[in-house]
């Protein structure tokens, strides 16, 4: 089947249905893990369950330690078969629970049951990997480690771990999505580094001149101006005139050359530069109300699906400006960059 000529329909559902495979397939190679372990199988030719994964099927660490985890848990709580396969639970929040069960251990010296690993399970479905640290913490009373490390490297180049508090947090992933657009990745480096350079520039910034300094020396350059009108300098030219006025300010000096040449040198604005309409800028109290730092994409999905980025997010008309639409704030709507761009091409 080629999929590239698929239409846009078909290729989502045949998709789906991958998708839905590929899980099923998980499931059985994690009742294939569990019962290799239970065998020890592995043993003959590997000192351990992680070396056979890794040498013999080419298994990363990394995806290797999930499903062994998995396998482990599915033999612990065999219900857990079927969250695999509806994708209610991932290998990756298996091996989450694992790792707590393990420092659980390590700080109340005691086995964590299986009875509690059941009500772990239950409150992590359908949760993302953030949401279920935070749960598992909580639960199992884990303790806080607050860690500040510095290691350097022979490229000179340094490797930071500093622990945040919750409120400080959310104070840098506020910051991160109001930077998204100049730092696309979410490298936190990138944004550290953006972040101090704006403030590096806001402070050695050079001190712009007063406003009521400039009208003084506009006020100062009208009366010059008139006062060799009043004279009728015939015998200067536009290059006297120019350099007389141009102490004093250079909107003027441009004025009074504009002036001195013939009316066939002039240059006038064309009629359609003069008729082009422009959209006037959303006012800014109400880009202010609607790009709160909490705010979040309202795009909604053909399931039903928010999708509730905080990156990229731009104001966008419901009903488009250029069909009539307003600025009113009943008929704006806040929207990440890439949903803006697919709301006007499907529309």
């Amino acid at each position: 089947m080629n999929i590239n000529y698929l239409p846009n329909d078909k290729l989502i559902s045949c998709f789906e249905n991958f998708v839905r495979s590929e899980r099923k397939i998980t499931a059985q190679v994690l009742e294939c893990i569990a019962e290799i372990d239970r065998r020890k199988l592995y043993l003959p030719s590997h000192t351990s369950l992680f070396d056979y994964l890794v040498k013999d099927f080419g298994y990363s660490p990394g995806a290797a330690m999930r499903r062994i985890d998995a396998a482990r848990l599915l033999r612990e709580l065999p219900e857990t078969a079927v969250k695999f396969e509806d994708g209610t639970l991932t290998l990756s929040q298996a091996n989450q629970i694992q790792r707590a069960s393990r420092e659980f251990k390590k700080a109340k010296c005691e086995f964590l049951s299986t009875t509690k690993k059941r009500e772990l399970i239950l409150q992590i479905e359908n949760t993302n990997q953030k949401r279920t640290e935070q749960i598992l913490a909580a639960e199992l009373d884990l303790p806080v480690v607050p860690l500040q490390k510095e290691i350097l490297h022979r490229d000179d180049s340094v490797t930071l771990t500093v622990t945040f508090s919750k409120e400080q947090m959310q104070i840098l992933e506020q910051a991160q999505n109001m930077v998204s657009h100049a730092v696309v990745s979410k490298d936190w480096g990138e944004i550290f580094t953006h972040l101090a350079k704006r403030e590096m520039a806001r402070r050695t910034a050079v001190r712009r001149v007063p406003k009521q300094k400039v009208l003084k020396k506009s006020c100062d350059a009208e009366v010059l101006r008139k006062s060799c009108d009043a004279k009728d300098v015939k015998g200067s030219d536009v290059s006297d005139q120019s350099r007389i006025l141009n102490s004093n300010s250079s909107t003027v000096v441009a004025a009074v050359t504009s002036k001195s040449l013939p009316i066939k040198n002039r240059q006038t604005p064309r009629s359609s530069d003069r008729t082009r309409s422009r959209r006037p800028a959303i006012p800014a109290s109400i880009r202010k109300m609607l790009l709160l730092p909490n705010a979040i994409c309202s795009y909604i999905d053909r399931h039903g699906n928010k999708c509730a980025s905080r990156r990229f997010l731009q104001i966008d008309h419901i009903h488009s400006w250029s069909l009539g639409g307003t600025h009113d704030p009943q008929n704006l709507q806040v929207l990440c960059g890439t949903h803006n761009r697919i709301k006007y091409e499907q529309g």
